[in-house]
């Protein structure tokens, strides 16, 4: 069964979120957007999406210098 985990840094600082096993990778996008509106970052937005290490399962989405998060399928 395939599983996606989350990570996050949210203003230049690693997060502990309450949830970091998703079903779909749409699942922690959601997830990490809502997160980031209950926190009053209302306009952030994906500037750019990096593969990690050539691994295409794990993706890093920039949202800007200080907000990021990575999504890794298992």
């Amino acid at each position: 069964m395939k599983y996606y985990t989350l990570e996050a840094i949210v203003q230049g600082r690693p997060v502990k979120l309450k949830r970091s096993m998703f079903a779909s990778r749409n699942e922690a996008i959601n997830y990490m957007f809502q997160y980031y509106e209950d926190h009053a970052l209302y306009s952030l937005q994906v500037q750019d999406e990096y593969p990690v290490n050539d691994n295409k399962h794990c993706v890093e989405y920039v949202c800007n210098f200080h907000n990021r998060f990575i999504i890794a399928r298992n």
